[in-house]
């Protein structure tokens, strides 16, 4: 508001004395009951909480709407249009300015109405502009189809209702007839109906039909053409159908080799090729004899030890891997399975067909890891590792009868566990007894301690109580 220009000044009272002028929306302090505009006084609240004029404390809530009177009193105060200098020489009160401005000031700059255009007019040229606006809706003469002004000239060259002639023969026709004739017009150039098979010959309609025709060495065999371009469309169908199969192929392909895949890397050290299996059975196996006693604690069905000494065969290629090469190798010193399959130690011996018979240095027993120092060794019964030389099914049967030959261990080791703990109950209830007892005896000592003291004094009180009545 501080822009507007006001017909004769204004009274002093009305004025703010931050901004110097007329208030706007004018706002007073509960406290020392001075008048501002609101926008002013919160501003400069807001860097200093003082009054502007007396320097008392102020905040926010001691801000309050003036009396309505000053807000009439600066409404009704006559100003003159922003827009005095573009020509407009209204003037009314304050308050309805802003109606003035915003519906019925002729020079106020508003933007065109029409889509597309955004040149900026005053409100009393906005009749003018409307006539000369390029982007302005219109009418065909012709066809009275609506188009833009500035696109009627491109209309105009597709109109139905205007003639046009023909590039061939300077014909006229009119607009929608004019591509009917041109596929009919005898003097429009075109080539030879043979042109698909190799002629060359351009020429006009008319001369196509009367004398190229008669003359085409193409013509005389557009039989054969047609019967090869009846066998070329019947192989091009085969084609795609075969393509289609081999795409379908392919499809499997993948997906066998991706469960190849899986079987190789699921059987893992079991899997092996043609090549392989008869490499193995040719493989030499030398065994060095040792005689050992028999453990006292562990009888094995056996007193000899052999080791086994396989001759290195030499590597032959996977034809898996030759077809289907793997997405990764596998690195035999990082092999996952390495700690499911240990090797044979230098006491235990597998044949090449003998996975379930097993030879152990005597040692004196097998030794219970779980055992208390101190406490009898138990007898467990050995499982031997796999032997990866046997076939998957001798493995499978040599680990059901591993798995029955513990579970019998554990059974019986439960059994003794349970005798074991019920002798130790036995023996630790005979301890509670004897300690009971001893603890009941100690108790009547105690007890009869306690009554001995007891009557020795109460005698030594009553020998005093008698010395002191008979002096």
């Amino acid at each position: 508001m501080s822009l507007i220009n006001y017909v004769e000044p204004p009274n002093s009272n009305l004025i703010c004395c931050i901004c110097h002028a007329p208030f706007t929306n004018p706002t007073t302090t509960r406290t020392c009951m001075h008048t501002f505009c609101h926008d002013c006084v919160v501003e400069a609240v807001r860097h200093s909480p003082h009054c502007p004029i007396d320097r008392s404390s102020l905040s926010m809530e001691d801000l309050s709407p003036a009396n309505p009177i000053v807000k009439h009193l600066v409404d009704e105060l006559v100003v003159e249009c922003p827009q005095r200098t573009a020509g407009c020489l209204h003037t009314c009160q304050r308050q309805l300015l802003e109606s003035h401005v915003k519906d019925t000031c002729q020079y106020l700059a508003i933007p065109c109405s029409e889509v597309g255009c955004d040149q900026l007019i005053l409100r009393k040229d906005r009749g003018k502009h409307s006539d000369i606006c390029i982007h302005r809706s219109t009418q065909c003469d012709g066809c009275g189809v609506s188009a833009k002004y500035a696109d009627l000239n491109n209309h105009y060259l597709e109109c139905s209702s205007r003639t046009a002639n023909c590039s061939f023969c300077s014909s006229e026709f009119p607009r929608p007839q004019v591509p009917d004739h041109s596929a009919t017009c005898p003097e429009a150039v075109v080539s030879c109906t043979h042109a698909d098979n190799g002629c060359s010959w351009t020429g006009s309609r008319r001369e196509l039909s009367e004398f190229h025709i008669s003359s085409c060495s193409y013509e005389l065999i557009k039989g054969f053409f047609m019967i090869n371009s009846t066998r070329m469309s019947a192989l091009s169908a085969e084609n795609i159908s075969f393509k289609k199969k081999v795409q379908a192929l392919e499809g499997m392909v993948h997906v066998m080799q991706r469960e190849m895949q899986s079987l190789k890397t699921i059987l893992g050290p079991w899997y092996r090729t043609d090549m392989q299996r008869t490499n193995r059975q040719d493989s030499l196996y030398v065994y060095n004899q040792d005689d050992s006693t028999t453990s006292q604690g562990f009888a094995g069905p056996s007193t000899h030890r052999t080791v086994p000494q396989r001759v290195q065969a030499p590597f032959m290629a996977d034809p898996f891997d030759t077809v289907f090469p793997p997405s990764h190798t596998i690195d035999a010193s990082h092999d996952a399975l390495a700690p499911y399959f240990p090797l044979p130690s230098s006491d235990v011996v597998y044949g090449p067909h003998d996975h379930n018979r097993m030879h152990i240095r005597p040692s004196g027993g097998m030794i219970d890891m779980h055992a208390h120092p101190g406490q009898r060794s138990l007898p467990l019964t050995p499982v031997a590792p796999l032997n990866l030389s046997a076939s998957l099914e001798e493995s499978l049967v040599g680990l059901r009868e591993s798995i029955a030959a513990v579970s019998a261990s554990v059974d019986s080791l439960a059994r003794r566990n349970d005798i074991a703990l019920t002798n130790e109950n036995m023996r630790i209830n005979e301890e509670l007894g004897s300690l009971k007892y001893v603890v009941h005896g100690i108790r009547l000592q105690v007890r009869f301690r306690l009554v001995y003291v007891y009557r020795y004094s109460v005698e030594r009180d009553v020998d005093v109580l008698i010395i002191s009545f008979n002096p």
